[in-house]
């Protein structure tokens, strides 16, 4: 039977050993597959047919076969030596195929079923890597985004050793700032941080650049989630570059649009030194600047000419500032063109401490109050509504037709 016309089918393990080892030698080209097939499946199992299988002889099998002849590489390891059989085998047959595989879609396929049957967390660390490095060579990074969150959840039920975690990690960030997915990045950095801790240069390092990621790339909005990591509230003590970046990083928290040029001003030599964008930093805390006005400001109409004062544009320029940070997810609120205000009616701060906590307390004592005032008239109109009911049930009569 040819390569191209072979079927997998369930059947006792032997056979199945027997069948993928004849397979594995017509997509070698052996001269006589029969004898080949008898020395595979005479040797020691899984480790024969594994072997038989690397050198990109399996990973480059047609596309519509690939998983299927994966699978029955997986079940008789699995057969063989339970989850420890596959676990034994499963780094180096991901290897295999992150350098091999000619299909990056059916690659990803076999790696994503191999790394869910592999019940071993360094193994599952091991297939893991391939699956960035086969995604990566192939530009399929993309369906690896939504994992990026959930790294430092991974690493831990892995097992694996910070050191071993950080890696993981930066070499999926360094993925994806090469196909220029920078924001993702920036997310893995994130992730980075939240794994591995504080204690390292290297951590440092990482904290000055997901500053200076958040301050150039305008998708990036949520400052709090940067700011309350322990690595990033370090970098203001250090003396050297990563000290400017903790320097940028109270400026980009603290600053509105006014104070932030001051800082341009008085350390633009530490920024260029950075690789700070001012230009697409500045239109950041314009935007930053806004969202603070209005969460001072909610419920109440906010004057156009305010806010063009406050983040230095002409005020014919306001409503597509206000568009901006509405759509970055900054603030929500309508505007009043005719009145020419803005009525925000949520903002995000973009860090939450003592003084926003205090101003809250403010506002729930006025809603308190505001209540408070209501509840006499409530309480009025319900006697009323009362009284009226008791006078329609006097003067109400029954009347039964005979």
């Amino acid at each position: 039977m040819g390569a191209k016309d072979v079927i997998f089918v369930d059947g006792e393990l032997s056979s199945q050993i027997d069948e993928l080892a004849r397979y594995i030698g017509e997509l070698k080209g052996a001269s006589d597959v029969a004898a080949f097939a008898a020395e595979v499946s005479s040797g020691e199992v899984p480790s024969s047919v594994v072997q038989a299988s690397l050198g990109g002889v399996l990973a480059k099998a047609p596309e519509n076969k690939l998983e299927a002849v994966y699978n029955q590489l997986f079940a008789i390891a699995a057969s063989q030596g339970g989850d420890d059989g596959l676990s034994s085998v499963a780094a180096e047959v991901a290897r295999d195929i992150e350098a091999q595989a000619e299909s990056g879609v059916a690659g990803l396929r076999v790696l994503n079923n191999l790394y869910n049957l592999t019940a071993e967390g360094r193994a599952q660390a091991a297939v893991f890597e391939s699956m960035v490095g086969l995604a990566a060579r192939t530009q399929l990074l993309g369906t690896l985004v939504p994992l990026v969150t959930r790294l430092p959840t991974m690493c831990s039920e892995w097992g694996v050793s910070a050191e071993d975690s950080a890696r993981i990690i930066l070499t999926l960030r360094d993925a994806l700032d090469q196909a220029q997915l920078s924001c993702e990045a920036y997310e893995a950095e994130i992730a980075f941080l939240q794994a591995v801790g504080s204690a390292s240069d290297k951590a440092a390092a990482v904290a000055s650049s997901a500053i200076v990621r958040f301050a150039n790339l305008a998708a990036l909005c949520d400052l709090d989630a940067l700011a309350s990591l322990p690595s990033v509230q370090e970098l203001s003590q250090r003396n050297n570059a990563l000290g400017d970046a903790g320097a940028l990083l109270n400026a980009l928290l603290s600053s509105d649009y006014r104070q932030w040029l001051q800082f341009v001003a008085a350390n633009g030599d530490q920024l260029k030194a950075l690789s700070v964008d001012v230009q697409k930093a500045s239109d950041k805390m314009r935007l930053l600047t806004v969202a603070s006005i209005a969460a001072d400001s909610l419920g109440q109409g906010v004057p156009f000419a305010t806010i063009a004062q406050a983040i230095d544009v002409a005020e014919t320029e306001v409503e597509v500032w206000i568009i901006d940070v509405i759509r970055s997810g900054l603030i929500q609120g309508k505007m009043n063109q005719v009145a020419r205000t803005l009525l925000p009616t949520r903002s995000t701060y973009r860090t939450f401490g003592a003084d926003q906590w205090k101003l809250l307390g403010e506002r729930l004592e006025q809603w308190k109050a505001s209540l408070e005032e209501l509840q006499p008239v409530i309480s009025n109109a319900k006697l009323i509504a009362q009284q009226q009911a008791v006078q329609m049930a006097g003067t109400s009569s029954v009347t039964i037709k005979e």
